[in-house]
């Protein structure tokens, strides 16, 4: 048995409760009486730090920064920082023109002509506990706040996670991403079109299953409440109609430098036209990194098609979408990238609309960016054509996650 260590330790704990209620009775504390409690704090810390078995940490100051030697993350009154969450803000601003806008052809989603914050976003993730993980994650632009995502995702079970809270679904490549990480200014044009200009998003439980494969093979079935744009109609929305999901994605390694997922997805649920809504998806991404030049050079090649079939709307019961894009890497800066995107593969009634955009990024670092994007965009029966040309800035502050692959 250790008797003198805890001899020690008790006398500095008296010492030091002693100090402490000297200071409290005197209303002041000198700078000798500071230095002196200080000095008790790290030598009770020390032996409580021998007696455990593990490494002593350095006390902080008064003014709870840490002091020159100090390398731990505890405060001197024992307050650990250590469970604070990782925060982070995202800010997006642009402006430039659309030929041919008017004050009432503003489509959710769409860049309008002006200068505009598109949106700020703030994110805090955390482990709750050794079980959980929770992030938060708020979105205000012009139009308000709102909670994007709040969801908890649990940590220790094995092959499987479980997510529960307001949520974006797993539907194909572009659904999954915040605004900040979009490839271009806004999402492609069959995604806004199809499934709203926020896409598929709202409260629900998931479940993702890595499935025991010689490659990397992930499941995923959700349930959300349905409010989705593709489920509405006429009628009101009854809460016991709930929205369905399952996804399934894939990654194969074709070389060292190159790789390939595939995902399909599928969602459905009864509509405000008393039918029941199914939407479909298919997506392909091909990225390539020459190893010598990763950091330099890079490719990136992604597809994706959306169907939606609504028994019982009036219109466009029927109708489809898919667009395809490039980015290439030409320097460590510096990006140019293309995308081309069809709505109606099936044609609705009111035919196909076409829609091409080139970009020039320049990317001085991961946390800012600045995008220069040219857009031309024609419909079957509308005329004439459209053109915009819009600057955005986008910057990224704080312990910002990694976003998912």
């Amino acid at each position: 048995m250790r008797i003198r260590p805890f001899s020690k330790l008790l006398c500095c704990s008296i010492a030091w409760a002693a100090r402490a209620s000297a200071e409290d009775l005197g209303g002041t504390t000198t700078t000798t009486t500071s230095t002196s409690s200080s000095a008790l704090e790290a030598e009770l810390a020390q032996e409580l730090a021998a007696i455990q078995g593990r490494p002593a940490e350095a006390p902080r100051a008064e003014d709870g920064s840490a002091s020159a030697s100090s390398t731990g993350n505890a405060s001197s009154r024992g307050l650990s920082t250590a469970f604070n969450p990782a925060i982070s803000a995202n800010g997006i601003f642009y402006f430039g023109m659309r030929s041919g806008e008017t004050p009432e052809d503003n489509p959710a989603g769409d860049l309008r002509s002006g200068i505009h914050l598109q949106e700020v976003e703030l994110q805090a993730s955390a482990i709750v506990d050794p079980y959980f993980r929770a992030d938060v994650v708020l979105t205000a632009s012009e139009e308000g706040v709102e909670i994007e995502e709040a969801f908890l995702s649990t940590l220790e079970l094995p092959r499987v996670t479980v997510r529960a809270g307001q949520m974006h679904a797993s539907f194909g490549k572009h659904n999954r991403l915040h605004t900040h990480a979009y490839p271009f200014l806004n999402g492609p044009l069959p995604w806004r079109a199809l499934l709203g200009p926020e896409g598929l998003s709202d409260a629900g439980v998931s479940a993702e299953l890595l499935l025991p494969l010689p490659f990397f093979a992930e499941l995923t079935g959700q349930v959300f409440r349905g409010t989705w744009s593709p489920l509405m109609g006429t009628a009101p929305k009854n809460d016991r109609d709930l929205a369905y999901l399952g996804h399934l994605k894939t990654l194969f390694e074709l070389s060292e430098a190159t790789t390939l997922e595939l995902g399909g997805s599928w969602a459905g649920g009864q509509n405000g036209f008393g039918g029941f809504t199914s939407i479909v998806g298919g997506d392909l991404t091909l990225k390539w990194r020459p190893l010598e030049h990763e950091r330099d050079f890079g490719i990136d090649w992604s597809s994706e098609y959306l169907y939606v079939a609504r028994p019982g709307a009036p219109e466009d019961d029927k109708i489809g979408g898919a667009y395809t894009s490039l980015r290439w890497q030409v320097a460590t800066r510096w990006w140019v990238q293309a995308r081309g995107a069809v709505l109606g593969v099936p044609a609705g009634p009111a035919g196909r609309t076409w829609r091409g955009e080139g970009l020039v990024a320049f990317v001085p670092s991961e946390f800012s960016l600045l995008r220069l994007q040219y857009a031309y965009q024609a419909a079957e029966h509308e005329k004439p054509a459209g053109h915009e040309v819009f600057l955005q800035a986008v910057f990224s502050i704080g312990s910002h996650p990694a976003h998912a692959y």
